[in-house]
């Protein structure tokens, strides 16, 4: 059974620039009010970070976490295109996404510096290499509202990345903070 799937264009591009507009307001919002967003939080902080390098991740309650997640997210699109704004949710998404990247990356780069940067990858990686495409094939269902099997198979690999994160994640987690002080 071979599955042709191909987002349009215009879709893609939409969903791209919503994202990048949600980045950079992540940015913003957190170089305009570090005070309230991370310095007065505790929020990956140094100490945060050390007890993180600790932590013995019970992995099981980990993927029931993220299934939760990820397939509540899932099941919000769902519904979303269920009653005629599928578009609006997947713009949604996206904004939020982004907004949710850039937040995240610009504290790390405030506290740690450039090993933020190594850090946000270890934190993301490998699931992400499943989930983008994942939610991007249910963006596009909720758009197109395609066959039942590409909107089942969207979901099978946002289950498999749920299990990425749960099982593999924190090995590259735990190595990347190995780098940091």
């Amino acid at each position: 059974m071979y599955l042709n799937w191909k987002t349009e264009k215009k879709e893609r591009t939409v969903w791209t620039a919503f994202f990048f507009a949600g980045f950079l307001a992540g940015i913003a919002a957190v170089c305009l009010l570090p005070d309230v967003l991370v310095r007065g939080t505790g929020f990956l902080d140094v100490g945060a970070l050390s007890l993180i390098r600790c932590l013995e991740i019970n992995k099981n309650a980990m993927l029931l976490y993220s299934l939760r997640q990820r397939l509540g997210t899932a099941v919000l699109l769902i519904l979303l295109a269920a009653a005629g704004f599928g578009r609006a949710g997947s713009c949604l998404l996206s904004v939020w996404a982004g907004l949710s990247a850039g937040g995240v990356l610009t504290a790390l780069s405030m506290r740690c510096g450039i090993k933020g940067l190594l850090l946000f990858l270890g934190a993301i990686l490998p699931q992400v290499g499943l989930l983008i495409p994942g939610y991007l094939m249910l963006l596009d269902w909720c758009v197109r509202k395609r066959e039942k099997r590409k909107l089942l198979l969207s979901l099978a690999i946002l289950i498999t990345g749920c299990i990425l994160e749960s099982y593999v994640n924190p090995l590259f987690l735990k190595a990347v903070l190995c780098f940091l002080p």
